[in-house]
């Protein structure tokens, strides 16, 4: 692989003929699989007036299907409240994989309540939009279980292959990973088939996402040309509490587990968890992959290898700097996020030009001066850009991001307010939000704590690398903080989440060595509140304010800012680079579609916004983009030393085990008579229950054993399954519960060894 530097002025992309423009998206997907499909499009028209598939309801032409002629005038607010309402299952010109039944899968909807289709550039936006003329169905909107918007429930349908759970459960395992790769598979948890992308054809671009999709957090996207590899970031996602022992998820890298030495470059675009926390994993792959990213970013990053004893290959870039990766053209673009040196990336190639935004915001007055570069995303507008990927999580809230600089004031009057010690909560990588503490600390004559491992680990690299400034004498030891006056210290902490490991959770519940909560203290939970943390951030705020303290968060006092994009910043965005094609990353399904119709009010044409879920294949061909099919694409989980190595199954029972109880079935059987011999015998754990109470259902499973062995039944293991099915449907009746059930049988007639000696 070769990175080379370049100095010269970047050059106009490849201009797009009206004739490629018109093509449909049933033709586009033709010629990506090069292959004809099921029902071919007629190709004596290009002008997008041919029928699509003969086996279709209705023709592109009768559902109003506007061609990618260009940019198009502001659709109509019926328009765009139907613009993700799917009509037809599959994806152009991909084939629907049929059972045995002969359904169509792919036209199978979910059978979940909430659940949502995903909508691919060739028909969920372009058949919404369309369908708001005939008036209709309605808006639906995306939810998902568990995801961090909305409680625990969560079921996405593909669209194209069935329902495809992803949830926070832990639906989309990592088994078999070794490390951090889970073996692909053609079906989801649910046995549905998957439909697989046709062959990459030369001269196209592929963009794959591996996370960030429908979720907050383990954001990775691949970008293939001409059989090299692009990948941009390699977040974790954080688990919840229904993923019990788990300590991170990963993004899933079967996908490209067999493709490694075709990985050109990872591109990190900033510093935070959700982007680079999967690095060391990938790096335990392949360990020579150059890492490109800003000063800040890289800093991070190698210490986290460090402590994976990794020594990584970096190299560093700053905004307008241009590097030659493989065949991939890179420009970088300075944004504006909640961590400094936070960067967006414009990859080009002979087949198109796409941007990852990153996380960015609008932010006019940051802290440390560093404007998003309107002014360079004005310049590759005009030179074209066929397919921009941006950051929807904040794509629901109308207006603008409040500055940063708007906390600073907040955050003295707190401080000047407080009467004891004080306790600030925040990521560890808030780089901005920490030097504000710092700020108003020295300004009320505090001195400051670092407090976590991870914060004191930021806090040194980002003060060592000059984004931090800290007054002389400001900053003292954990361990000297205890000779300080309550009224002369603040910590700074992690935990702004609720997590109940990170420093303010065991501060909370008691159980922090140094740190205890008395009466009148105060804390300052200066972070954004993650959707899905929000039962963990208030548990924790009510043991603080059990204890006396006096809390400040986002609810009563403005000390907080986002780091994303509010719905006017991107909407100027848009204005201002005038992408082709539009796909939304890094949220929710609700914040992917809210995004996509700020990109359709601002001109972007329906058929362009593409709608994907992780592991979906877009393919750009000709400036058009499509979802074309989908690979496997699971949760690999972290568990201690364990790396993708437990599964859903295994979490089922973490989470029976902590909220059924646990029962074990003991007994001794003869299977040569036919007889149970001893038992069987009951234990209970963690159940209200008497042991007692299960005298009555002791008969009954002695009575089915015995049956069984009768009928010629002499196998243990078939004989366990018995007695489990007989006490788990008793239980299930008369306790109403569902304990795990762990049934032991001991065959005296082949398990049990004759003591006495031969002679």
């Amino acid at each position: 692989m070769v990175i080379e530097q370049e100095n010269s002025t970047s050059t106009a992309t490849h201009r797009r003929g009206s004739r490629a423009r018109s093509r449909g998206a049933a033709e586009f997907a033709e010629d990506m699989a090069g292959t004809p499909t099921e029902s071919r499009r007629t190709r004596g028209s290009r002008s997008g007036d041919s029928a699509v598939d003969s086996g279709r309801a209705k023709t592109a032409k009768s559902e109003g299907v506007r061609r990618n002629t260009g940019r198009t005038s502001q659709p109509s607010d019926s328009e765009i409240s139907q613009l993700v309402e799917a009509v037809r299952p599959e994806s152009a010109g991909v084939s629907i994989v049929q059972d045995e039944a002969g359904k169509a899968k792919g036209a199978r909807k979910s059978t979940r309540s909430g659940a949502s289709r995903r909508s691919s550039s060739s028909r969920g936006v372009r058949d919404g939009a369309s369908r708001a003329d005939e008036g209709r169905g309605g808006s639906k909107s995306a939810s998902k279980k568990g995801s961090r918007s909305a409680g625990r429930s969560d079921s996405r349908t593909s669209g194209r292959g069935g329902s495809r759970s992803v949830g926070r459960t832990g639906s989309r395992s990592g088994r078999g990973a070794a490390p951090a790769i889970r073996d692909p598979k053609s079906t989801t948890p649910q046995g549905e088939r998957l439909i697989a992308p046709p062959k990459y054809r030369k001269g196209s671009l592929r963009v794959v996402p591996l996370g960030g999709l429908g979720e907050i957090g383990r954001n990775m996207n691949v970008i293939e040309y001409n059989g090299h590899l692009l990948l941009v970031d390699c977040g974790v996602l954080f688990p919840e509490e229904e993923q019990p022992g788990v300590d991170l998820i990963l993004p899933d890298f079967s996908y490209i587990k067999d493709r490694l030495d075709d990985v050109e470059a990872l591109v990190l675009t900033h510093g935070h968890e959700d982007h680079i926390g999967g690095v060391p994993y990938l790096l335990k792959l392949r360990p020579d992959i150059p890492l490109i990213g800003s000063r800040l970013t890289i800093g991070f990053v190698k210490a986290k290898c460090e402590e994976h004893h990794l020594n990584p290959r970096c190299v560093e870039v700053e905004g307008r700097d241009k590097l030659k990766v493989g065949p991939f053209n890179l420009e970088f673009i300075t944004v504006t996020h909640s961590i400094p040196d936070a960067l967006a990336v414009c990859i080009k190639t002979p087949a198109g030009t796409i941007i990852d935004t990153g996380d960015f915001k609008l932010d006019q007055l940051p802290i440390d001066h560093r404007i998003t570069d309107l002014v360079e995303f004005g310049k590759l507008g005009e030179q074209g850009v066929d397919m921009v990927m941006v950051d929807s999580t904040n794509a629901e809230v109308p207006g603008f991001v409040k500055p940063e600089t708007t906390i600073g004031p907040e955050l003295e009057r707190a401080f000047g307010e407080a009467k004891r010690k004080i306790i600030v909560a925040s990521f560890s990588s808030h780089v901005h939000r920490v030097q504000q503490v710092v700020d108003a600390a020295e300004k009320v004559g505090r001195k400051v704590v670092f407090v976590g491992r991870s914060m004191v680990r930021n806090m040194s690299i980002a003060a060592d690398l000059g984004y931090l400034h800290l007054p002389e004498g400001i900053i003292v030891d954990l361990k000297k903080a205890k000779d300080l006056p309550d009224d002369k210290i603040v910590y700074m902490c992690t935990g702004s989440q609720g997590e109940p490991m990170a420093a303010l959770g065991r501060i909370a519940d008691g159980n922090h060595r140094d740190i205890t909560i008395n009466e009148f203290d105060t804390v300052v939970l200066a972070s954004s509140l993650i959707p899905g943390n929000e039962h963990e951030v208030y548990k924790v705020i009510n043991k603080l304010v059990q204890k006396g303290a006096r809390v400040i968060n986002r609810d009563n006092a403005a000390i907080h800012v986002s780091g994303h994009s509010n719905e006017g910043e991107l909407t100027y965005f848009y204005n201002i680079l005038k992408p082709k094609c539009v796909m939304p990353i890094h949220g929710e399904n609700r914040h992917l579609v809210a995004n996509g119709l700020v990109a359709v009010k601002t001109g972007v044409d329906p058929n362009n916004v593409v709608l994907a879920e992780d592991g979906d294949v877009v393919d750009l061909y000709h400036g058009q983009a499509a979802v074309v099919g989908s690979v496997p694409c699971g949760y690999v989980y972290v568990d201690g030393d364990s790396v993708g190595q437990i599964d859903d199954e295994e979490l089922e029972k973490r989470r029976i085990l902590g909220t059924e109880g646990f029962v074990s079935c003991f007994a001794v059987v003869d299977t040569q008579s036919a007889n149970v011999v001893s038992g069987p015998k009951v234990y209970l754990n963690a159940m209200a229950e008497d042991e007692s109470e299960f005298e009555k259902v002791r008969h009954q499973i002695v009575q089915d054993l015995e049956d069984a062995m009768m009928r010629g039944t002499h196998d243990t293991s078939a004989l366990q399954q018995i007695m489990r099915r007989t006490l788990g449907g008793w239980v299930s009746r008369q306790l109403h519960r569902k304990p795990m059930i762990v049934p032991v049988i001991a065959d005296i007639a082949n398990d049990v060894v004759d003591p006495t000696p031969s002679h």
